[in-house]
């Protein structure tokens, strides 16, 4: 039986690389060759990405204790190239430019972000804002957990009939 040898950097679990939502922005100007791997070799490019995270369209998520945030860098599009959408425990932010021209030729930017709504949190009650220096901000406030009240139909047995006597609630 033939056993793969891999060198154990690379059998390690790197999870921000599968959901790194960096992949779809562009190139930043770092350089493609790494210019210090002599002096620094346990550092690598892509850990170097966060640098200019606020430069790059990240977005932040956050469950706060009464409510669910999200702050997402929209900076490039004005309001009215912007939707929020609810549906289905999910909030859908879509975003789009139309062709412009630039020096190179034309140009257009889009992107589909949705997020699930966690649990407790109720999607009738979204709002959103756009600040002025381009970060759109959505809120869902948590619904208040009331006691759980379990109703279960009670039946009761006399001289083997059992009779109906209605829901019982029980908290």
């Amino acid at each position: 039986m033939d056993i793969p040898i891999q060198y154990p950097w690379y059998r390690r679990a790197f999870p921000h690389r599968l959901t790194d939502p960096s992949l779809a922005e562009p190139l930043t100007d770092w350089p493609l060759i790494w210019p210090f791997t002599s002096s620094f070799p346990w550092i690598r490019p892509s850990f170097t990405r966060w640098f200019n995270w606020p430069d790059n369209g990240h977005g932040e998520m956050r469950m706060e204790k009464d409510r669910f945030v999200i702050y997402l860098d929209v900076k490039h599009f004005s309001p009215d190239e912007l939707s929020v959408n609810v549906s289905d425990k999910f909030i859908t932010i879509h975003a789009k430019h139309e062709d412009r021209q630039d020096d190179h030729g034309f140009v257009s930017r889009e992107f589909l972000r949705k997020y699930r709504l966690p649990d407790g949190v109720s999607g009738g009650d979204v709002t959103s804002s756009l600040s002025s220096d381009g970060v759109l901000t959505i809120t869902a406030p948590r619904s208040s957990p009331g006691p759980e009240r379990k109703v279960f139909p009670v039946l009761i047995w006399y001289n083997g009939y059992g009779l109906y006597a209605g829901p019982v609630h029980l908290f």
